[in-house]
């Protein structure tokens, strides 16, 4: 079960990437996340585990491994959650002269259509907190 939200931010790629290339930065300016932890060594990218706490009625942990990594473009993870397995996306594009800021993912397993649910709502407010965290 897919799910996404996208927004058009007015700022370039390279504005917003510094703010969405960090996660353990991510609870600062959105409600969706409350708490992020690297749990690798070394820079972000390709391998690195995360481990994302969301809140949804009750905390709700994502262990995530990242799958793609192309700065200034797009972040992409791949783990499970509930007992579910999950992927998530974090795209930015330029657009006549603003960025689409698209957030997403995929949801499989017994659980997939509540966390459908949860992925969807939590894309929306993202998309929303990160044009806030952008424009002001």
């Amino acid at each position: 079960m897919r799910f996404e939200a996208d927004i058009r931010i007015k700022a370039t790629p390279e504005a917003i990437w510094d703010t969405v290339a960090d996660p353990e930065t991510w609870p600062g300016w959105t409600k969706a996340v409350y708490r992020v932890k690297k749990l690798s060594e070394g820079p972000l990218g390709i391998g690195s585990r995360l481990r994302i706490i969301i809140w949804c009625i009750i905390p709700v942990r994502l262990h995530m491994t990242i799958t793609e990594y192309v700065p200034g473009q797009r972040v992409a993870m791949e783990g499970k959650a509930l007992i579910a397995k999950l992927s998530r996306y974090y795209m930015l594009q330029p657009q006549n002269g603003l960025t689409r800021a698209i957030v997403g993912g995929e949801a499989t397993g017994p659980l997939a259509p509540l966390t459908w649910v949860i992925g969807q709502v939590l894309s929306k407010e993202i998309v929303q907190d990160l044009r806030v965290k952008i424009e002001g």
